[in-house]
This record gives structure tokens, sequence and C-alpha cells, in this order.
């Protein structure tokens, strides 16, 4: 097994410094097209499902049904990415993801849509998402190369938060103007941007030495690398509590918050997730400077203890303009940890394992989340969203501060 190595990044890299590089420009503005537009899906989704089903439980459910195929898949998908092209195993998602969103359109065009339709949809697109997340996050690297790479990480964050403003901004008011159908509908067609991109981009493939090795093997050697690097596994840690009970657990109770708390299903929904949004692409933006100033360890150490204690006040609070207020700073206090940390994991990681180490990165958010939906859509759908808001965020935090206590060598990464 290759010996623990930490690659230093030029500390003096900006921002847009990937810009630079012609087919980083093309798959950012196509992904922010398709991210806007599954963004809005994401939304309209979360209100159809709470329309049909006036349930807390089934937000979880659905949440959960995207989930679960992560989990299962995402260690196997980071040995293929691994293995084979990025850009060829990103175009085959894309075109999966799109015909999902299709089929959900036409099921709500029609009025024949069930809740278990939705669930199952959301089961099929999370096991495209299983190998598009990491292939996405290790292109990046293919694209720009290591001297821009905390650059290029910044910059698709702050594409897929920009998004976030955009998608759910369009979602409020098509909502509101006629109907979750064509949010789905325009989501699909979104798709359309980014695979063009991807056809537009060359990118060299890298014949890499572990192709040789049994896929379980190569499966074996990425989990020992990350659970015995002293700052990877930390890091990983943190992102694991975060996404249960920090930042999904959010996303999770935001249609029945909204309805319940504030009284606002579609425009409360779509004002506080455009809020969460902004920060999150302000959070994005700023990141690269603050961490370089402050120390990309205590930087991410500051902002994962900063976001589940903002959350905390969001549950207490039910006066939009200051819900919004504070969802916002909370966008920005998760935005920059989810940026430092995916820097961090990447600086720390070489190349041979990156599509594996990354895959587990995936897996925090994109599989164990929607596992802790579960919990959370049954326990608030017993004792009130607000109120679980109120103890997960406290869960976050405690567990957080603990990791961050540990783990010395994370805080002082610079």
């Amino acid at each position: 097994m290759t010996t623990l190595t930490q690659i230093q990044m030029p500390p003096q890299v900006r921002t847009l410094d990937a810009l630079r590089y012609d087919n980083f420009r093309k798959f950012f503005f196509g992904q922010l097209v398709s991210v806007s537009g599954t963004w809005m899906q994401r939304v309209a989704q979360g209100w159809l499902v709470f329309h049909l089903t006036q349930s807390e439980l089934w937000l979880g459910l659905v949440a959960c049904a995207a989930g679960i195929p992560t989990l299962f898949f995402a260690p196997f998908a980071g040995v293929l990415v691994d293995r084979y092209p990025r850009r060829q195993i990103l175009l085959a998602t894309q075109i999966a993801l799109m015909i999902m969103a299709f089929i959900l359109a036409v099921l709500t065009f029609m009025d024949v849509v069930q809740v278990w339709h939705v669930m199952v949809l959301a089961a099929l697109s999370g096991i495209a998402v299983s190998f598009e997340a990491p292939s996405r996050h290790t292109l990046i690297s293919d694209m720009v190369g290591l001297e821009s790479l905390n650059s290029g990480i910044a910059l698709n964050s702050i594409m897929m938060n920009a998004s976030a403003v955009i998608g759910p901004t369009l979602a409020g008011i098509l909502l509101i103007e006629v109907g979750p159908a064509w949010c789905f509908m325009l989501n699909a067609a979104s798709f359309l941007a980014v695979i063009l991109s991807l056809l537009l981009i060359h990118i060299q493939n890298v014949t890499r030495r572990i192709a040789d090795l049994h896929p379980l093997e190569q499966l074996r050697e990425g989990l020992s690398f990350s659970r015995h690097h002293p700052t990877i596994r930390p890091l990983l840690m943190l992102a694991a509590f975060n996404s249960v009970f920090g930042l999904n657990m959010v996303n999770t109770l935001l249609p029945a918050f909204s309805a319940e708390v504030l009284d606002a299903p579609k425009s409360g929904l779509a004002a506080i997730v455009t809020a969460m949004g902004i920060g999150s692409v302000i959070g994005g933006t700023v990141n690269v400077a603050l961490g370089r100033r402050l120390g990309r360890g205590r930087f991410v150490s500051a902002a994962t203890f900063i976001a589940p204690l903002l959350v905390l006040i969001f549950s207490r609070l039910t006066y939009l303009p200051f819900n919004m207020f504070i969802i916002g700073l909370a966008g920005f206090g998760f935005m920059s940890f989810y940026v430092t940390t995916n820097t961090l994991i990447q600086s720390q990681v070489i190349d041979e394992y990156r599509g594996r180490v990354l895959s587990l990165y995936t897996l925090t958010f994109l599989g164990l989340a929607p596992l802790g939906a579960l919990f959370i859509g049954s326990t608030a759908q017993a004792i009130g969203s607000a109120e679980v808001m109120t103890m997960c965020a406290s869960i976050d935090l405690i567990a957080c501060m603990w990791i961050v206590f540990h783990a010395r060598q994370m805080r002082t990464l610079l």
C-alpha cells in the first residue's frame, strides 16, 4: 500500500484561476444550468410529496429512498472512477438523470403521480448519483491540475450554490403559476446543457496502475487508506455528522417547517431555500481567501461549529425575515465547511486513491444522510419539525466539537 503523503497545493491560488482552462469553463457553465434545474426539481418534489401526503414521515422516506442506493453503490463507484475514464461515467449518469426527470414530469402532467412513483424515481436517481458525484469531483482535478485544484473546487461549489439560488427562485415562481410538472420538465431539459459541455471537453485518458488489481482489493485499499489517514479520517467523520444531523436534516424538514411553523408552504419554502443558497454562494466565494488567511484546518474547525449553532437558532424562530437571515448565515457556514473539507481531502490524497476516497466523501452526504432523514422524518411526524431541528442541531454541534478536539493534525493544516 502506498505510503501516506500530504500534497501541498500552491498557497496563492485565486478563486477564479480555474476559469483559465477551456475545459473547466465549458463544464462550469453547463453544470450551472443543469444543477439549477436539479434544485428546481428538488424544491418542487418536496412540495409535491408534502402536498400528496401532508406527512413529514414521507419527506424522510423519499429522501431515504434517494440515499439508500448511494450507501451500497458509492464505495464501488469510487473503484470504477479510479479504473475508467471519468468523463464517460459522468456523461452516462447525466443521461440517466435526465430520463428520470422526464418520467416524473410526464406522470405529474397526466395527474396520475403518486408518492410511490416519486420514491421509485428517487431511488433510481440515487443509483446514478452514486456514480455521478465522485466522477464530478475527480474530473475537476483532471481538468485543472493540482496547481488550480483549490480554485476548481471553490468554483464548483460556488456554481452549485448559485444554482441553489436560481433553482428555488424559479421553482417558487413556477409552483405558484403553473405547478410542479413544469419544474420537472425544465429540469429534464436542463441536462442537455451539461451533456453538451461533456461532449465538447477533451481530456486525455490516463492509464492508472490500479486498473490491474481486483476491484475488491482496490476497495479494501481505499478504505484502509482513509481509515488510517490522520486527517482524512476526521474530515470524513465531520462530513458524516454535518450531513446526517445538519444540512440534509434542514433540507428534509424545510417543506414541513415552512408549512407548519411559518404558515407559508410555497412562498416561505422558496424564500428560505433561496436565502440559504445566497449564504452558500458567499461562503464558496470567500472560502479560498479566508482559508488561506486563517489556515484551512482552523477555518474548517470553526465552520463546523457555526453551522449547527445557527440551525439551532433558526429552529426556534417563527418570523420569516429572521429565519431567512439566520438560514443564510447557516448556508455560509455549511458551504465553508464543505468546500474546505473537499479541498483538504483532495490535498491529502494521492491520485491513485482519489476516486475511492471521494466516493467515501460522497457517501457521507448522499448515502448516510438520507438514512438519517428516515429517522428525522418519523420523529418530526411525532413531535414536530422545529423540535427535531433543535435536537439534531444539538447532536451535530456536540459531535463536531468532540471530533475537532481529538484531531490535532487536522486543525493545523494550512
